[in-house]
């Protein structure tokens, strides 16, 4: 099975381009992931294969696990919890 479904991925990853002040365009260089799939990617949030997921994980730092199957939250709003 080549294809995954990652329910925060979408959000995680929006989340961290906004914290890392990175565009779409920066990620895509970074991980080789062409800028119509990552933008499909974000959209539907389905699709994401394991490799995307790695190199997305690895650009940003974070575990799969961390960034796609927990739901991160901005430091703002951390008292919602």
């Amino acid at each position: 099975m080549s294809d995954y479904s990652f329910k925060y991925a979408s959000d995680n990853v929006k989340l961290l381009l906004r914290f890392k002040k990175w565009t779409q365009a920066v990620l895509c260089k970074k991980t080789g992931i062409t800028p119509v799939t990552l933008m499909r990617r974000l959209k539907d949030n389905r699709g994401w294969t394991m490799l995307e997921a790695v190199s997305i994980s690895k650009a940003f730092g974070v575990s799969v696990d961390e960034l796609f199957f927990t739901q991160m939250m901005p430091n703002g709003n951390k008292n919602d919890s």
